[in-house]
C-alpha cells in the first residue's frame, strides 16, 4: 500500500510543472521548447534529491515527533496546492515564458513542495532510485503535454483539477501514513 501512496505523491508532484509548461510557446522553436521541458523536469528532480540528502542529515533529530512533522508537512503541501487551484483556473499561475531564466525561476518556485516531500520521505523506507526515476519520467511526460496545450480556458481548468486532486491526495496521504504506517 505504501508504494501506491508514494507513487501517487510523486505523480502529483510532477503535475506542478503543468501550469508552467502551458505557458511555453512552441511555435517558434521545438528545440527550445524541449530544452525548457528538460529544465523543468531536472529542477524538480534535483530539488527532490536535495530534499532527500538534506533530510538524511538532520530529520533524525525530529524522530520523537515524526508523525506530527509528517502530517503537518503534507497538510501544508496539500493546502498550498488547493489554494493555487483558483489562481491557476483564472490563468494567473500560467506564465508566458520565452527565456531560460524565467523557466528556471518558475520551476524553482514550483519545486519547493517537491523539496519538502524529499525531506519528509526520509521517514519512510523508500527506494530513492525508483522515486527519482518515476519523478523524472512523469515530469517530462506532463511537461511535454503542457507544452503542447495552449493557455486557454479548458487547459487551465484541467490544470486546476489536477492541482485539486494533488492537494487532496497530499492531505489524505499524510494523514494515512501518519496514523496507519508509523
Amino acid at each position: 500500500m505504501l508504494i501506491i501512496i508514494e507513487t501517487l505523491i510523486i505523480l502529483f508532484l510532477s503535475v506542478q510543472v503543468f501550469p508552467v509548461a502551458i505557458g511555453i510557446d512552441i511555435k517558434r522553436n521545438w528545440l527550445k521548447a524541449t530544452m525548457f521541458v528538460v529544465v523543468l523536469s531536472l529542477l524538480q528532480v534535483v530539488t527532490y534529491w536535495l530534499g532527500l540528502k538534506l533530510g538524511s542529515t538532520f530529520m533524525h533529530l525530529m524522530d520523537g515527533f515524526k508523525g506530527v512533522v509528517f502530517v503537518l508537512g503534507f497538510l501544508l503541501i496539500g493546502i498550498r496546492m488547493l489554494m493555487e487551484t483558483l489562481t491557476i483556473r483564472k490563468g494567473e499561475r500560467t506564465y508566458s515564458i520565452d527565456s531560460i531564466g524565467f523557466v528556471i525561476l518558475a520551476s524553482l518556485a514550483q519545486s519547493m513542495n517537491t523539496f519538502l516531500v524529499g525531506l519528509l520521505f526520509n521517514y519512510l523506507n523508500i527506494d530513492e532510485q525508483f522515486t527519482l526515476t518515476l519523478l523524472l519520467s512523469l515530469t517530462i511526460i506532463i511537461a511535454a503535454i503542457g507544452v503542447m496545450l495552449k493557455p486557454e480556458k479548458q487547459s487551465l481548468i484541467f490544470a486546476s483539477l489536477l492541482y485539486t486532486l494533488g492537494g487532496i491526495t497530499m492531505i489524505i496521504s499524510g494523514i494515512y501514513i501518519t496514523f496507519f504506517i508509523f
